[in-house]
Parts: C-alpha cells; sequence; structure tokens
C-alpha cells in the first residue's frame, strides 16, 4: 500500500489543497498504480466552489470513487455547530412557527455526538453515490428494491446477506463511520452540513434528488451525503467515549451505525427529517427500516509498514497517522477467488430455491383449485341426482293420483244419479196419492 514518504499530500488533507494540479495529477497516478485492473483513473474535477480538485477513479462495477486524501478533523457535534441550530431555533419560536420542536428534539440527542473528539484517518477512496439498483442487480440478479423496485439509478436498500453478498463481489468495504463523516464535512471545519450551516429546505433537497448538473456534490466529490440511510462498519455506541482517534471502526455487538436517510421520508412531514442530513447526526440501523444503503469504500493507507528513514517531514496529522499505522497492521485480507465463487453459487442456489418455493405454492394452489372444482362438480352431480330421483317418483305418483280422482269423479257421479231417481220416484208417488178414487 501507500507510503508516507511517496506522497505526504496524500495524507494531510491540508497539504493537498496547497498543491497545484501537477502534483496532484502526480499523486493520482501513484495511487492508480497501486490499484488492481478494476480501479483506474478517470482524471481531475473541481465540485462546487472547491479550490481544489478532487482525483477520480472508476471502479468498474461500483462507478465513480473520489480519492479523499487523510487527515485529522474534529468528530461529532461541536459547540460552534450547537450555537448554530439553537440561534436557529430561536428564530423559528419567535416567527411562531410550529417546527421548534424538531430542533428540541435535535437538541435532545446531542449526547450521541459527543464528545467531540479529534481522529486522524488514512487517505481512502469512496464511492460517489451511494450503490444503486442497477449496479446491485450484479450481484443480486432478484433484487427488488422495496421502495423503488426496479428503477436503475435509485439507491438499493439492501438488508445483512445481501451486502455481504456485495461486499465479497466488489472486494471492497464499508466506510468506517470516522471515514465517512470525515468524507462529507469535505475539508469544512465545524459546519452542520456539507455545503455549510443553511438549513436545508425543499429547494435544497429537490435539487440533490435531480442531480441534474453535479453541483450538488460536495468539495470531496460525495453526493446525496444524508439522503439515504448509508450503513458503517462500526457497531453502534450511544457516545463517543472511548472511540478509535485513528479512524479505524469501532468494534462491538448488536447493531451498526447508520448516517442519513432524509430523502427516503421525502416530502418531509415537518417531524425534523432534516436532522439526518447533519454531517454529525448518527442513529442505529434499526432507523434504517427498508433496508440500508452502502457507499463502499477502497482502502489506501491502512496496510503499510513505515521506515523511519524515509518518512518526510510532515504536519501533526501526518505523525498521527504514521503512529497508528505502526501501532497496527490491517488484518484485511484478500477475497479468495473460491470465497467468492461459493457465495455466488450460495445466492444462484437461494434463488433457484425460491423459486422451487414459488413453483410449489403455485402447484400446491392448482391442486387445491382442482380439488375445490372437483367438490363442486360432484356436489352438483348429486344435486342433479336427487332432482331427478323426485321427479321420477313424482311421475310415479301422478298416475295413481290421476286414477283415484277419476274413481271419486266417477262414484260421486253415481251417486247424484241415484239421488235423482229416487227423488223423481217419491214425486211421482205423491202425485198418484191426490187422485180421486
Amino acid at each position: 500500500m501507500l507510503h508516507v514518504a511517496a506522497g505526504p499530500e496524500l495524507f494531510d488533507h491540508t497539504l493537498w489543497a496547497s498543491a497545484t494540479d501537477e502534483r496532484r495529477e502526480e499523486l493520482a497516478q501513484l495511487v492508480a498504480a497501486e490499484l488492481g485492473s478494476d480501479c483506474k483513473y478517470e482524471g481531475l474535477r473541481r465540485y462546487g466552489q472547491a479550490s481544489a480538485s478532487v482525483a477520480v477513479f472508476v471502479h468498474a462495477t461500483v462507478g465513480e470513487l473520489s480519492l479523499v486524501p487523510g487527515g485529522g478533523f474534529d468528530m461529532g457535534l461541536s459547540p460552534e455547530e450547537e450555537q448554530t441550530i439553537r440561534a436557529a431555533r430561536d428564530r423559528a419560536e419567535a416567527a411562531a412557527e410550529d417546527f421548534d420542536q424538531e430542533f428540541d428534539l435535535l437538541l435532545s440527542e446531542i449526547g450521541q455526538m459527543r464528545p467531540l473528539h479529534r481522529v486522524v484517518v488514512p487517505p481512502f477512496l469512496i464511492a460517489q453515490r451511494v450503490l444503486s439498483v442497477g449496479r446491485a442487480l450484479r450481484w443480486l440478479p432478484n433484487l427488488r428494491d422495496p421502495l423503488y423496485g426496479h428503477v436503475s439509478k435509485a439507491p438499493a436498500h439492501l438488508n445483512p446477506e445481501q451486502i455481504t453478498a456485495v461486499l465479497l463481489g466488489t472486494g471492497l468495504r464499508l466506510p468506517a463511520e470516522a471515514e465517512l463523516e470525515y468524507a462529507a464535512r469535505g475539508g469544512l471545519h465545524r459546519r452542520l452540513l456539507p455545503w455549510g450551516d443553511a438549513l436545508p429546505d425543499d429547494a435544497t433537497i429537490e435539487a440533490m434528488l435531480a442531480d441534474e448538473d453535479g453541483s450538488t456534490h460536495n468539495t470531496f466529490g460525495l453526493h446525496g451525503y444524508g439522503l439515504y440511510p448509508e450503513l458503517c462498519a462500526d457497531h453502534w455506541h450511544d457516545h463517543y467515549r472511548g472511540a478509535p482517534d485513528d479512524g479505524a471502526p469501532w468494534p462491538g455487538s448488536g447493531m451498526h451505525v447508520v448516517r442519513g436517510g432524509a430523502g427516503d421520508c421525502y416530502p418531509w412531514q415537518g417531524c425534523g427529517e432534516w436532522n439526518l442530513m447533519l454531517c454529525a447526526m448518527r442513529m442505529t440501523e434499526r432507523a434504517a427500516e427498508f433496508g440500508a444503503s452502502i457507499r463502499l469504500v477502497y482502502g489506501l493507507g491502512e496496510h503499510e509498514d513505515f521506515n523511519e528513514e524515509e518518512m518526510p517531514e510532515e504536519t501533526d496529522d501526518g505523525q498521527h497517522i504514521r503512529a497508528g499505522l505502526e501501532a497496527k497492521k490491517s488484518t484485511a485480507k484478500k477475497i479468495p477467488a473460491a470465497k467468492k465463487a461459493a457465495v455466488a453459487k450460495s445466492a444462484d442456489s437461494g434463488a433457484k430455491k425460491k423459486s422451487s418455493v414459488k413453483k410449489a405454492a403455485v402447484s400446491a394452489d392448482k391442486g387445491a383449485t382442482k380439488s375445490s372444482a372437483k367438490k363442486v362438480a360432484v356436489a352438483e352431480s348429486a344435486d342433479k341426482g336427487a332432482k331427478k330421483a323426485a321427479k321420477k317418483a313424482a311421475a310415479a305418483t301422478k298416475p295413481r293420483d290421476q286414477s283415484a280422482a277419476k274413481k271419486g269423479a266417477t262414484k260421486k257421479a253415481a251417486t247424484k244419479s241415484a239421488q235423482s231417481k229416487m227423488a223423481a220416484k217419491k214425486s211421482a208417488k205423491k202425485k198418484s196419492a191426490k187422485k180421486p178414487r
């Protein structure tokens, strides 16, 4: 990996800022020589109002990466930033605006961003954007983002298993929390947001989401910091007491740290969503309810042992970096090709398993439908049989009923005839009795 002796400007952002573009070009070529064939140097660019140009590299599968020179910064929420928040709250209260409670919520969480502490990080390459759905499909062919579906350019929201597959596939890593905050600040000293202290409004957020001309990138070339919930390598601690001061991830147990997420809940509902865009704001990964986004990193300075005789004169930050690097060697290892293949095979197997489960469900559904249809057919057949039997019984009963009715009518007619004859006989007898003798 890189020697401080080869380019002290790479290990101190103040030296990088004061260097000429010719010198930055030389340093970028030096970095390019250390990279694999899947990452190539693109050139120098300037973003926003930055005075110093940024060396841009292109990773074959991840996209554009910015070279972030190492250096020191004050990590956490500074007294100056707190004062800016309190002043904004006072203005909101004086204007009788309803959202002053948003500031109260933010101020209640300051303890999680304290104590303010000095951290010195080695140089690194960091993706200018979080991984998109389209790029994630290379390692996750069945991916459907829970928020954006199959929209290729949308940020991917991933679960832990998916993130592991991407890390193994790219050979890159997650940023340490210190690296991400350092890159987000872009060299600005104790400022609330990547662009300064001006609080974001609808116009700000919409310009960042549209990103039509690249003007919303910060001075280190990062786009969209604060918009999406970016996962860090650090485990969560609810303060910074005992945190590493060399830019390394802070190990622990349980949940990881997440930074950002304001864009996922836009349009904002007045619940303090803009707080998520602050450079110092931090949360647990539980806040990433739809999955975490990732901004990948290629480390440059953390794997090197230094020879004391080769060290040039350095700033205090450069000496701090060297001391930290001498104190420990990185335990990072290259991902074996066999392991990558195993992960890919496992992912493919998982996809096939899901497919077979889906087919089984469809088959079961068809079986249930077929069984239901069969039951209906049996019921209909039984109903038809019952109707037929009833009809037959009715047909058999009808002749008997008709015969009985006929006999009844005949009997009735005979009775009536007999009665008529008897009446006639009585009448004749009566007449005969009345005649004179």
